[in-house]
This record gives C-alpha cells, structure tokens and sequence, in this order.
C-alpha cells in the first residue's frame, strides 16, 4: 500500500503539468499481461501495448473520473509521435499503465529510454470542469440541509454523460432546482480551487468533508481539494484554478431508491 500511495503521490503532484519528460520502466504487449490484469483492461484492442513509466503526469481511470488520453514521443521535436494513449489504469501491481498504439513502424521502446509525454488538454480540461462540478453539487446539498433534510455523501461519478453525486438519505425532487440554483451560485463566485497534502488530523481540524467509508492511506498523507471558502475534500483528481472555469451546471435529475438519493448532473 505504500508503494501504491508513493505511486498515486507521484502523479498527482505533476497533474497541473500536461507535458513531461520521463523514463520508461516496461514495455510489454497487452496480450502478454498476465489474465487477471487483461481482466481489468476490458476493451483494450488486441495489437495494444502497455507502457509503464517512473513518473506520469496521466490521469488514470478512478475516482469517478476517466482517464486522461494523449502521445508519448521519444523525441520532443518529433513530429510523429511514438506511441498513443488511449485509456491510463492503474493495475494490481500498483504500477500506471498507459495502454494505447505504437505509432506505424515505431519500435517498442526499452526500459529506462527517455520519453516525452503529452496530454490531450482540451479533455483533461474537460474533464475537470465535471470533477469539480461534482463537489460543488455536493457542496449545494450540504448548504442546502435546512430544507433537504440530513443526508451523507457516499461516492460519485464525474463522467461526462453520466456524472452523479450519490447519498445516503432521500432527497425529493423539489429540492431539483434549489440544488442546480445553489451550485451556480457557488460556481459565479468564482473562487480558487486548492490543493493541500496534509494529514488526517489537519485535515478535520479544517473541516475536510469525508465521505462516508473514507480510509486513510498507509502514510498518514491525504490531498485535499479545497474550494475556498466552502468546503474541502479528500480528492486525487484534476481540477480548474477557479470555479468560474467550470461554467453552468445542470442537475439533470435526482432519483431515489432503497433510502438512498442520486443526484445527477451535466456541464453547459
């Protein structure tokens, strides 16, 4: 679990980067992977390589949030890339693995070659517009509870086409607009988006919001997404500097079912 969180610390400390220089620890073809990681690799196409690097700056699938996609080149002034990346997982041995194409008549690379990575900004961007979207609903629920009734926030889903926020708890759909009226609200005040690595201790004393079956990673370090003034959470991934960046939200619907209320939600 260390290694892992070693791992995950790693690429989250390069997140705001969208371009890096790394090495290359293995370069193996997806067919070659041992079944239960080619289990988890589900839609991966059968001439698919999968490279792993000593740092990253890719996002991988997790956390409700897809993956970043993008190129490696073995040379920053080429102009046909190496290989392309077309979904990041991380994999039981708690190592990233960018599963994509080797460009036409590119030769694998070998461990510890250096390589140029690069992602696709425009989604990355995207991408975090839903994420940080998702806790500012979360955030308008929570303001909200006087007249929603007491809820807790279980896990979310910040998809495009499919981002939700889930609780425990029922929450009516008359609450539909005052929730969407909240989030823009939150959203036009236009607010910084930080991000703080501290310890669970610190964490609560400032209030950090931390969804119901939360458990600590083994070093005693978490990072927290703070959008200022309003409420934190435990969060590992990508967000905009300010909250104007993620534009209007829309709660599409809140449907309910066994004591629990999904709340979900789009971009404009």
């Amino acid at each position: 679990m260390l290694r892992l969180a070693q791992t995950m610390a790693t690429y989250q400390k390069n997140a705001a980067l969208h371009e890096l220089t790394t090495k290359v620890i293995t370069c193996q073809p997806v067919a070659s992977l041992p079944e239960t990681y080619q289990s988890v690799l589900k839609g991966a196409e059968a001439d698919s390589y999968a490279i792993t690097t000593t740092d990253t700056i890719f996002h991988p699938q997790g956390g409700g949030q897809p993956s970043d996609i993008g190129i490696m080149k073995s040379d920053p002034g080429a102009e046909t890339p190496l290989f392309e990346v077309k979904f990041v997982r991380k994999l039981p041995d708690n190592q990233i693995y960018h599963l994509g194409k080797l460009s036409d008549g590119a030769i694998p690379p070998t461990p510890g070659q250096t390589i140029l990575q690069q992602i696709d900004s425009q989604k990355r961007n995207f991408h975090s517009r839903y994420h940080t979207a998702g806790h500012i609903v979360s955030l308008a629920v929570k303001q909200l509870h006087e007249t929603i009734g007491t809820v807790t926030e279980l896990k979310a889903n910040h998809a495009p086409g499919m981002a939700f926020v889930e609780f425990g708890g029922l929450i009516g759909g008359e609450h539909k607009g005052a929730i969407q009226e909240r989030a823009n609200e939150l959203m036009r005040r236009n607010v910084p988006v930080n991000i703080h690595w501290w310890d669970e201790a610190k964490a609560k004393d400032f209030g950090t919001a931390f969804p119901e079956g939360f458990t600590m990673p083994d070093d005693g370090v978490i990072r927290v997404v703070d959008i200022e003034g309003i409420g934190a959470y435990p969060c590992g991934g990508t967000h905009l500097p300010m909250t104007l960046d993620v534009g209007e939200i829309v709660v599409r619907k809140i449907t309910r079912k066994q004591g629990f209320s999904k709340v979900s939600y789009d971009i404009n």
